[in-house]
């Protein structure tokens, strides 16, 4: 017997683990046909929704569920043919799809220019019609964020989650945590711990890099020197910057694979995680899960993650940043085997395994098709 057929359908440049995971997950049960979404500036955004138009048209009547990975340009056409066909559909919420942060040009709820009030349009649409929004945070339904403005005395806190975009979809949301398989990021127990604040995060241009954090990290890195930092994730451009600021304690590189950067998270004894928004910290969990000790900002989802295990930034103050860093590096190793705990505990990959293919069937189950 056959199993039944998903269409899987993700952007080009989403190749996160997490994305790849519900691939995987699905396969157990499904056949999942991957469907990349190759939206890019301009005219060729318009190219690829044609492409993709042709794709469903042709194949849209073999499929028993549509699986989409972040609302945006590329998730309205197959929400648009699920209504049309009768085919339940599901989009996994990552982050960017539930804000809107002008100062750092971050969210799709933007509205600033013509083609990003396309692009809104085609997330709302797409919100309101998928038959389940998977979010990996809570924070992502509804949030006031009192860290992004905390350095601009007067400023209003941030709010944002789905909810304050379109407040009457909230039966449909459900939050999934992204999860991490345990034997795969572990401490490998021949590397020792050393005085080393790691921080990673994909930083193309400079709002990202504001995003994550890293300019504040580098203001406590000057301050720090008798501390190694290390910066996984920088542009080209960001990383010559860096170089000429002569910071001796400062390593930074563009890209690790996998095997150096689990190397990486054995030897780092802290984590920092200083974003202005988030989602649920992957990066984090990945640092976690190899023994090291948590340090974040009071955003989204970071809280969540650390829990009891590790030091909290409320402020973007350079001096509360030092001493919560501080305090990491002087605790005990332990408190770093008790971070890996918690996220074996509340992030497994176990977890989210069992919640993607639970929704998953009770959509594929509970429709008529046409």
């Amino acid at each position: 017997m056959s199993k039944p057929c998903i269409l899987f359908v993700k952007h080009y440049s989403s190749n996160a683990g997490f994305i790849l995971n519900d691939v995987d997950i699905l396969k157990e049960k499904y056949d999942v046909d991957l469907y990349i979404a190759y939206t890019k500036k301009n005219i060729l955004i318009l190219a690829s929704l044609l492409n993709q138009l042709l794709h469903h048209i042709l194949k849209i009547g073999k499929y028993k569920l549509i699986y989409i990975w972040f609302g945006d340009y590329h998730s309205f056409i197959p929400v648009l043919f699920g209504k049309i066909f009768n085919i339940k559909s599901v989009i996994a919420v990552g982050g960017y799809d539930a804000t809107n942060i002008p100062e750092i040009d971050c969210g799709a709820f933007n509205k600033s220019t013509l083609k990003k009030r396309i692009r809104s349009i085609m997330l709302e649409y797409s919100l309101r019609n998928a038959d389940r929004i998977l979010v990996v945070d809570d924070s992502l339904i509804k949030n006031e964020n009192k860290y992004i403005y905390s350095d601009i005395p007067g400023k209003e806190n941030l709010k944002d989650g789905i909810l304050q975009y379109i407040p009457e979809i909230e039966k449909n949301i459900e939050v999934v945590y992204t999860g991490f398989d345990g034997n795969y990021f572990k401490k490998d127990g021949s590397i020792s711990k050393e005085k080393i604040i790691l921080s990673v995060g994909n930083s193309p241009n400079e709002n990202e890099f504001r995003r994550k954090g890293f300019d504040e990290l580098i203001k406590a890195a000057g301050k720090m020197p008798e501390v190694k930092f290390v910066i996984v994730g920088l542009n080209p451009v960001q990383i010559d910057r860096l170089k000429k600021q002569n910071l001796n304690n400062l390593e930074t590189y563009s890209f690790l694979n996998m095997a150096d950067l689990r190397k990486m998270y054995a030897r780092a004894k802290v984590f920092a995680q200083l974003s202005m928004f988030e989602g649920q910290p992957n990066s984090l969990c990945e640092a976690m899960m190899s023994e090291c000790i948590p340090v974040g900002s009071d955003v989204n989802g970071i809280p969540r993650v650390i829990g009891d295990t590790g030091f909290i930034v409320y402020k973007k103050n350079t001096e509360e940043i030092i001493l919560r860093l501080t305090e990491a590096l002087n605790a005990p190793e332990d408190l770093g085997k008790k971070a890996r705990q918690r996220i074996l505990d509340n992030f497994s990959l176990e977890r989210r395994k069992t919640s993607v293919l639970k929704i998953s069937d009770e959509l594929v189950k509970n429709q008529k098709f046409a």
